[in-house]
């Protein structure tokens, strides 16, 4: 009977699919959207932020991802608004690992309620994504991310 049991078991498992690979990698992710390009399935955050938007009398928090996906060897923003007048400005920017000047890989105008996805930049680079409002913040500050 136990060998009946076990080999019944047997018959239901099947194999698994292969895991599709990514349409990219590193540098060549550099402007695609990583949930196009299989990039997602594998990614977690590296580092976040939280932000109020300066004219939201309710104090509501929208929030900022940086995403990493080890398949994609690629990073991207994630910004989660909150406030319906958020206008804030998200900016996704990269600079050679070891210093350089930093170069802009995306940026997006918030305009209200949404969730807002940059490009993805390679991960050889330093990447850190920042948002900033004019209107709430008129000193110029944006609330960004470390570099990663």
């Amino acid at each position: 009977m136990a060998v009946l049991a076990c080999a019944s078991l047997i018959g239901v498992l099947t194999p698994t699919a292969a895991a599709a690979a990514p349409g990219c990698t590193r540098t060549g992710c550099n402007g695609k959207v990583a949930s196009a390009n299989g990039c997602t399935s594998d990614a977690y955050a590296v580092s976040s932020f939280s932000r109020v938007d300066g004219n939201d009398p309710e104090q509501t928090v929208a929030h900022g991802d940086l995403y990493y996906s080890p398949a994609c060897g690629a990073m991207w923003g994630d910004y989660t608004a909150t406030f319906f007048g958020d206008t804030s400005t998200l900016e996704l920017d990269w600079q050679p690992t070891y210093g350089g000047l930093n170069q802009k890989a995306q940026s997006i105008l918030i305009s209200g309620v949404g969730n807002y996805v940059t490009t993805m930049v390679s991960w050889e680079y330093s990447v850190q994504l920042c948002a900033s409002s004019p209107t709430g913040n008129p000193d110029g500050n944006a609330t960004c991310t470390v570099w990663r």
